[in-house]
This record gives structure tokens, C-alpha cells and sequence, in this order.
């Protein structure tokens, strides 16, 4: 037997349970697995230095550690929703890729407590990597993540920015079973709602008429379900556009984005309080279109002023709101 088989089997990854499944969590081999043969440690928090202060580990946040982060200044909460595949995590990552060369859209990068995790995910989109083409690992199926940013500008002044990040397989499954919707506690806080229209898949004769009930279905559970209550704006993004702009089909496809947009104006307008499209190429396979395509102009996008959500009377059963009720639960786990 290897060494790999012969010791013990433990993970620093709190979600991660090889130990019963003989499965890594990320989907990695256990020697590509930089969590692997650790000792577990809380998901975003390592032991004190001898100083006292506590350390990021660079993880993504739990629900509760953004509900402290939103409550310690300026931030927006965005999240990125689509079908599996659609580009959810390529996006996020390929934003944080951006601030490696700079400034983005007149914002500078000033900190994140995603830091680790970040790398992790750009790590096979990079030269680095020695891959033939970029690579981002998809999202396990669990509780939302959420990746932290920092920014600064002479516009926005200091702000976070918490990029909710859930696998497409959960969406998906809510079109079956609207009951699901209540699992996902980031929608009803969320100041900018992005969905993500797969530019590979709209390119597909055969795929594309799916794609577009899919997307329909998607936007009316979280409606029925009330989770949009508060009119948060909605960004529509066709990803993937490399892979469009070197179609032959590229002018079919987007004409039928562009009818994909007008028929969720037409039909869901009511719940939202602003509704833009935008095409990007956050991760392209080559060098026809520049790395990073339109996310600045999402990124400038999510970062306006969000809506004043509506006026609501108080509850005698405690908060109305998911994150509010996220304090509530901090408050009651620090008096354990």
C-alpha cells in the first residue's frame, strides 16, 4: 500500500468527510488536495498567535461570519446563480484575477479574507497550472460560500463585496421542489441578484430552447417563493462569449440573448428593480478575446447604490429578514 493508504485519513476542510466516504470534497486526488492529511480546523479561523489576535485561515465565509461582515461597514452582497456550468465560480475567480495586474474600474484591491481560497480557485486557469486550457473547479453542492473582497475608490470609498457562491445543481433543484428555495438563506439579503446565461449552451440548436425554460423557471421559483421581496436589481450575463464570438452561429446566438433579456424584462420586471444584461469572458479558452471581458462593467454594476428595500413592520417571532436572523444565532451561540 501507499503511504496515502496506509495513514491516517483526516482533512482540514471542515466539509469534507473522506474519512466515511473515501471521496475528497473538491472532487481532488488526495495528493493534489492541499487540505489533505491536515489536522480539521474551524472553517475560516486558525490558533491564536502569541500575541492573541486571530488569523484568517483564507477561506470562503459561512453565512454567519458575512452577516459580522456586513454589519462592520459598506458592503454589497451579490449573488451568482445559473444552471451547472453556466460559469459561477470562472466569474469570481476571474474577477479577483483582474486585481493581480491593478486597479479595476477605478477600484483598488484592499484586502479579502478569501484570500487562500481565491488561489485555489484561479490556480488551473493560470500558465501555472500547465494546463492546454483554463480550468475552474465546479462548486460542491452544500451551504452557500461566499468569497470576500476589500475595495477602495475615490467613487465608492472602502466597501466589501461578498460574491454568494451556491452549485448549480441546488438552483436547478428548486424549479422541482420550490420548498428548497428556503435553504437559500443569500437571495432575500442579496442587493444585486446576477444570473448567469451560458453562452456555450445557447449556441446549441438542441440546448438552447432548455436553457432559456430553465433560466424562466429559475427566476419564478425564487419569485414564488418570495425570496426577491426586497426588489433587489438583477444583472443577466451571457458568459463564455470567447466561445460565441468564434461561432459561426454567433449572431443567432446573440439575438436569442438579446430575446432572452427582453422576455425576463417582460415577465419578471415587477420583482426587480433594475434590470441589465452584460456579456463576459471572465476565464476565455484562448487569446481571441482579453481575459476579463465586461467584468469591470458587472463589477461597476454591482457596486452602485442597492435599493432602499421596503418598510416592514416589526415581528413579535424576531427578525424578518434571513441575515437578521443570522445575528440572532451568533448572539445566542456567544452565550454558550
Amino acid at each position: 500500500m501507499s503511504e496515502l493508504e496506509t495513514s491516517e485519513i483526516i482533512c482540514a476542510n471542515p466539509d469534507c468527510r473522506i474519512a466515511d466516504t473515501g471521496k475528497c470534497v473538491e472532487g481532488m486526488e488526495r495528493d493534489k488536495c492541499p487540505h489533505y492529511g491536515h489536522a480539521p480546523a474551524e472553517r475560516n479561523e486558525v490558533p491564536e498567535a502569541d500575541s492573541g489576535i486571530p488569523l484568517s485561515a483564507g477561506g470562503t465565509l459561512t453565512p454567519v461570519e458575512t452577516a459580522r461582515l456586513l454589519r462592520a461597514g459598506e458592503a454589497r452582497v451579490i449573488s451568482v446563480i445559473g444552471p451547472s456550468d453556466a460559469g459561477k465560480t470562472s466569474l469570481i475567480a476571474g474577477l479577483y484575477d483582474l486585481f493581480q495586474n491593478g486597479p479595476v474600474a477605478d477600484l483598488a484591491f484592499a484586502g479579502s479574507l478569501s484570500l487562500h481560497e481565491f488561489e485555489h480557485v484561479c490556480h488551473d486557469a493560470r500558465a501555472a497550472s500547465r494546463r492546454d486550457t483554463p480550468h475552474i473547479s465546479r462548486t460542491p453542492r452544500g451551504e452557500v460560500r461566499f468569497y470576500h473582497l476589500d475595495l477602495v475608490s475615490p467613487t465608492y470609498g472602502r466597501l466589501s463585496l461578498a460574491l454568494g457562491d451556491r452549485a448549480g445543481e441546488e438552483y436547478r433543484g428548486a424549479i422541482d421542489d420550490i420548498s428548497v428555495v428556503a435553504d437559500f438563506i443569500e437571495i432575500p439579503r442579496v442587493d444585486t441578484l446576477t444570473l448567469l446565461v451560458d453562452g456555450e449552451r445557447l449556441l446549441d440548436v438542441g440546448a438552447r430552447h432548455n436553457l432559456r425554460s430553465e433560466i424562466d423557471l429559475i427566476l419564478q421559483a425564487l419569485i414564488e417563493a418570495g425570496a426577491v421581496a426586497t426588489r433587489p436589481r438583477l444583472a443577466i450575463v451571457l458568459t463564455k462569449l470567447d466561445v460565441v464570438q468564434a461561432s459561426a452561429d454567433r449572431a443567432r446566438t446573440e439575438a436569442d440573448f438579446a430575446a432572452l433579456v427582453a422576455n425576463i424584462f417582460n415577465t419578471f420586471s415587477g420583482s426587480f428593480s433594475q434590470i441589465q444584461a452584460f456579456r463576459v469572458a471572465a476565464s476565455p479558452k484562448d487569446d481571441s478575446v482579453q481575459r476579463g471581458t465586461g467584468v469591470p462593467e458587472l463589477l461597476t454594476f454591482w457596486l452602485e447604490s442597492p435599493p432602499v428595500p421596503p418598510t416592514a413592520a416589526p415581528s413579535a417571532q424576531g427578525a424578518s429578514r434571513i441575515f437578521g436572523r443570522l445575528k440572532e444565532r451568533e448572539d445566542a451561540e456567544a452565550t454558550i
